[in-house]
């Protein structure tokens, strides 16, 4: 099994405010998955939208994150910053340099 990226491209109210919680969002993704979370990048595009770049371990766990993040209350802080989502994809690895 090969690993999955997560890309979400979004509107925040505060990018400041969404890093700030940054922290504690990728604490609780090694907590409550494991090896299954293997690492993330935040990133903001110059129209101001917003990028999430999320390696999992594999397309499944990537996809139970994305059904059960977004209403557990101690990922809150960061989920109640995004507005629009514009794009949500997933991808399976096939080279890793």
């Amino acid at each position: 099994m090969s690993a999955t990226i997560e890309y979400v491209r979004f509107d925040a109210d505060d990018p400041a405010a969404l890093t700030a919680h940054r922290e504690q969002l990728v604490a609780l993704l090694r907590e409550r998955y494991g090896d299954g979370f293997q690492g993330a990048h935040l990133a903001q595009f110059e129209d101001g939208t917003v990028m999430d770049l999320i390696i999992w371990s594999s397309a499944a766990v990537a996809e139970r994150a994305a059904k059960e993040m977004p209403t557990d209350p101690r990922a809150q802080g960061f989920f109640s910053r995004i507005g629009t989502v514009h794009e949500m994809r997933h991808a399976q690895v096939l080279h890793t340099a």
